[in-house]
């Protein structure tokens, strides 16, 4: 399994910079095509479409204002995205949607392998964000978020995978099977007095089919602990 098509958000904000570069590394590892996508508002304002007294000359204002601030946003954004893929030499297409809610954005994320996205998603000509944990919720696949600052291009090379017997544990690893197995050292931690002590021979089987069998199983039995804070102590151990 790998990812052939990686979907990543480009805006404005300097963020964004750093957020390509890791997209394109990732492109490269996985020999995958890269689709850089912008978000810009498209209805107009409930209280400018349903006020029957605006002056018409306050509409055309009002949206030529706004299709100014997009165009200034959506030229360095565009820029940025397509002279970094240009220069990695991987192949790539470039989409303006429409941001006024979710829904467009998470259609493209179904129609890619991988999706990266910042924690919130700027929408050129709107002052509200969308939110990166709306769009994983709907897209049936996996979904990078990536902070704004505080990584590197190349990152993945250890991995912490909190595990529990759930399908959405089960789903979340299918999902990153290739940055798993890219890996150098991959830790799945289960809290709980009850837990497992290692892996039962049917997924030690799995993990090595998927050239993962270099994962180590670690349990963390402390019930005072609470699961938040022995997440992010073995955090700070990988």
């Amino acid at each position: 399994m790998t990812y052939r098509t990686i979907l990543v958000s480009v805006d404005a904000y300097g963020a964004s910079r750093l957020r390509v570069a890791a997209a394109i590394d990732l492109a490269r590892r996985f020999n995958a095509s890269l689709s850089g996508v912008f978000l810009q508002a498209e209805q107009i304002p409930a209280f400018i479409a349903g006020d029957a007294f605006s002056a018409v000359t306050a509409v055309e204002s009002f949206m030529e204002g706004r299709k100014t601030a997009i165009a200034e946003a959506l030229a360095p954004a565009r820029a940025l995205f397509e002279t970094a893929a240009t220069n990695a030499g991987i192949p790539f297409n470039w989409y303006e949607i429409n941001g006024d809610d979710v829904e467009t954005l998470t259609a493209c994320a179904r129609r890619h392998d991988l999706t990266i996205l910042p924690p919130d998603l700027p929408v050129a000509g709107l002052q509200e964000t969308l939110h990166a944990a709306q769009i994983a919720m709907g897209a049936g696949g996996p979904v990078l978020i990536l902070p704004e600052v505080g990584y590197a291009p190349g990152f993945g090379a250890n991995i912490l995978v909190a595990w529990k017997e759930t399908r959405e544990a089960a789903r979340a690893v299918r999902d990153a099977w290739p940055f798993l197995a890219a890996a150098k050292d991959v830790t799945f931690l289960t809290v709980g007095p009850d837990a497992e002590p290692g892996f039962d021979s049917m997924q030690q089987f799995n993990l090595a089919a998927h050239d993962c069998g270099h994962a180590r199983l670690v349990v963390d039995t402390n019930e005072d602990r609470d699961i938040g804070d022995a997440i992010r102590l073995r955090t700070g151990m990988v």
